[in-house]
């Protein structure tokens, strides 16, 4: 088992702050944020780690809108068991375009930040008159 450590990020998570708190963001903040995710996905990138689950619910903010990305399912996208290891985390799916047992490459995580970015926006959730499945499948003919 791998642990990550950080440190206190009193906003919590991205999801529960806009939707819980049914929170709506000024363009600023959005901006914000948006460079926040961008420079966590950047460092991942540029260490060839992709990071397979980018979602609001997966990204924590600390003060000044400062963004940290958790739950990496960050593993090699050759590895045998990588299609076992998405098909678990259905939740995932309206977020996700690794869903067509392909090989995929850091832009998998870029559509995922568009969705991100998307409900920054809007203050809505993606997809939610739609199942995960339909969701999935939806994406899938992307």
């Amino acid at each position: 088992m791998i642990l990550f450590v950080s440190e206190y990020m009193p906003g919590g998570n991205l999801y529960d702050f806009l939707h819980k708190q049914n929170n709506f963001l000024e363009l600023l903040t959005i901006l914000k944020i948006a460079i926040s995710i961008s420079k966590g996905m950047d460092y991942l990138h540029q260490n060839n780690i992709i990071h397979r689950d980018l979602k609001t619910a997966n990204i924590l903010i600390g003060y000044d809108q400062v963004c940290i990305l958790i739950q990496y399912l960050a593993i090699d996208p050759q590895c045998p068991f990588s299609d076992f290891c998405i098909t678990c985390c259905t939740k995932s799916a309206k977020y996700t375009k690794i869903i067509n047992h392909k090989p995929y490459d850091h832009k998998a995580d870029v559509f995922s930040f568009a969705i991100v970015l998307w409900e920054l926006a809007t203050s809505k959730v993606p997809y939610d008159n739609m199942t995960p499945l339909q969701a999935a499948l939806g994406v899938r003919q992307i």
